[in-house]
């Protein structure tokens, strides 16, 4: 089986495009992208890039499976379509669009995978004051209303919108995860995440801040404990190839670059670093 990962896209529709014709010529079927995919359904633009991409995908012969990254509001997906899960454990969002759960584990090919998704935000602060400023922003726009002798209105909340509580990984999480793949299958083979494992050096310093290592030492023990031959992740927006090498086990680390509306102004960026391409019997 070959698979094509695909780095973060932000909701960045001609990028996903670009990421599907890229399979599509390489008679690639499956596009696993990596967190950060652009699931903002609380939003009418993020619903219309769900729209869009599933009909691009289905016009490629290809579908699009994406955990969630920090800039994925992956609650909303688990009230909306987590009673449902497809044959293989997927959360179908449209009819080529498929979610993998934290945690959720599958077999394609012989190969296992993993997927876990999360990662801190860096921006947080800031999301969060935008956030408080559309409030107060509508809250004015409503006292304006009302002294002009309008009927009131709700004032929209805006919390949620912009920074998602659910995007960081918990310590239960990771004990949880690492309990049920032992016990079903000892371990994996591959692990998807969005965040990078800790004792990785990309040679950037992008993210590497102390808030964001506690995320990282939990992928870390996700590697430490599974024992993966690879793992892929996006979330720093730079291509890089690393080695961790540990007495039961020698796992490659690939990181993936983003979409260019993040990424022109990153030295040495290239659109293709966005992806890569897996083939199970190489593997």
């Amino acid at each position: 089986m070959r698979l094509l990962l695909a780095g973060d896209t932000h909701g960045n529709l001609g990028h996903v495009r670009r990421i599907l014709r890229a399979a599509a010529d390489r008679g690639i079927e499956d596009v696993f992208q990596l967190g950060d995919f652009g699931y903002w359904e609380h939003e009418q633009s993020g619903v219309r890039f769900l729209d869009s991409v599933h009909r691009a995908a289905r016009d490629h012969g290809v579908t699009v499976h994406f955990l969630d990254g920090n800039h994925d509001k992956s609650g909303l997906i688990h009230r909306r379509y987590g009673d449902r899960p497809d044959d293989e454990g997927f959360l179908r969002v449209r009819g080529r669009i498929r979610y993998a759960p934290r945690g959720h584990a599958w077999t394609w090919d012989g190969v296992r995978f993993l997927a876990f998704g999360g990662a801190r935000s860096v921006d947080k602060d800031e999301r969060l004051k935008e956030e408080a400023r559309r409030h107060q922003k509508a809250a004015r726009k409503e006292g304006h209303r009302l002294a002009a002798g309008r009927p009131p209105a709700e004032v929209p909340d805006y919390a949620g919108t912009l920074w998602f509580p659910e995007e960081e990984a918990t310590d239960d999480d990771v004990r949880g995860v690492i309990a049920a793949v032992t016990a079903a299958s000892g371990g994996t083979d591959v692990l998807l995440t969005h965040d990078k494992p800790r004792a990785t050096r990309p040679g950037t310093n992008r993210k590497d801040l102390d808030i964001c290592l506690p995320n990282q030492e939990r992928v870390q023990r996700l590697v430490d404990e599974l024992h993966p031959r690879l793992v892929a992740h996006g979330h720093l927006h730079h291509r890089y190839t690393a080695t961790l090498t540990r007495p039961r086990a020698t796992t490659r680390v690939e990181g993936l670059a983003a979409d260019p509306g993040v990424s022109w102004g990153l030295p040495g960026y290239k659109v293709s670093d966005s992806w890569l391409e897996l083939d199970t019997v190489t593997l």
